[in-house]
């Protein structure tokens, strides 16, 4: 049985990202400015770590969805920013927690 993770395109524009990150190059506020909000987010594990939260700006998705996202490569909730396997998320508010 053959597996394969992900399109070699995807996986190199993550790498490409991170590298950017790494070396301070990565443009966040042009990303901030584009980038989907994800509100009510909190992280969930299925088969991966990933984010689910209510979606606006999403290219694909209507606004106002709740969305699991893909699997989460980067997260920094201090700049509101986070990449997943298939793009950039801005953070809006977290989920609150239980019994707060």
């Amino acid at each position: 049985m053959t597996f394969v993770f992900d399109d070699p395109r995807i996986m190199r524009r993550v790498l490409h990202d991170l590298e950017d990150l790494q070396a301070g190059t990565l443009d966040t506020a042009e990303i901030l400015a584009k980038a989907p909000l994800l509100e009510d987010h909190r992280l969930v594990l299925g088969w991966c770590h990933a984010m689910k939260g209510i979606v606006t700006g999403h290219p694909l998705l209507p606004d106002g969805n709740e969305v699991v996202t893909s699997q989460l490569i980067y997260m920094n909730p201090d700049i509101g920013l986070a990449r997943t396997l298939s793009r950039w998320y801005r953070l809006g508010a977290p989920r609150p927690k239980r019994g707060h």
